[in-house]
């Protein structure tokens, strides 16, 4: 059965923001509710760590059990993991002060610390997410350049079946990078993506036309795909004037 896909389209920046950072902490408390433990696959970005800063400022005064969350990346640079590019550096000095995380179940992509290479570190990475269940949501941001998670267009492999992959000719500051593939993105039970402005418009419309060489077009999910927006990221798509 093929999975859902929804779009939430929000008025500006800031709503996208919040209401995207309260959406995950009911969702997480509701996979809480009939699992005792939930699970979240993070991304990097600057659009993300304004959700992180959102979801910490709100989870003090949700019912969220923090020592009860896998804490994921969907991708990280190969780089020292003292790096303050790293994703999961960013991350963290936003979520830790305000969630009382077990360092037990925080998942880091390794690093250039402790592997010898991208590639070292992607096979590393995924033997430990088969020994654990599917991500129960995978966070991701689309962006202007068609970037989801560390791949871009020309890093999508039709016959690849690796969960993780080491990429070292990225279009980034860091070419080295540690990345979940689609394969491995779409092992998660929901896939939620981030999309603001208008640099990203022809992106969301080309991932919504199905358009086989963006990466972003290629999100399933085992459960559903769920789109949070802004007004100016669905300014290209057809239904963008409708007031639900």
């Amino acid at each position: 059965m093929m999975a859902s896909q929804r779009l939430l389209r929000f008025d500006d920046k800031v709503g996208l923001i919040d209401q995207t950072a309260s959406l995950l902490l009911d969702a997480l408390c509701a996979r809480q509710a009939v699992n005792g433990s939930a699970s979240l696959c993070l991304t990097g970005g600057a659009l993300a760590n304004q959700v992180y800063d959102q979801m910490a400022a709100a989870a003090r005064s949700s019912h969220l059990r923090a020592n009860n969350i896998h804490l994921w990346w969907s991708w990280d640079f190969f780089v020292a993991t003292d790096n303050p590019e790293r994703n999961s550096l960013q991350a963290l000095s936003r979520l830790a002060g305000a969630l009382s995380l077990d360092p037990a179940k925080i998942h880091p992509i390794p690093s250039s610390s402790v592997t010898s290479d991208p590639e070292a570190g992607a096979a590393q990475y995924a033997q430990e997410l088969r020994e654990h269940d599917p991500i129960d949501i995978c966070l991701l941001e689309l962006n202007p350049s068609g970037q989801i998670a560390g791949f871009f267009p020309q890093h999508l492999s039709p016959t690849s079946t690796s969960l993780v992959a080491g990429i070292t000719d990225a279009p980034l500051e860091h070419p080295e990078l540690v990345t979940l593939t689609r394969q491995g993105l779409n092992t998660s039970r929901e896939i939620w993506v981030i999309a603001s402005g208008e640099d990203v418009a022809s992106q969301l419309h080309q991932a919504f036309d199905q358009d086989p060489v963006l990466p972003a077009s290629h999100l399933t999910g085992s459960e559903s795909v769920l789109w949070l927006t802004d007004a100016q990221a669905v300014s290209q798509m057809p239904f963008h004037h409708c007031t639900l």
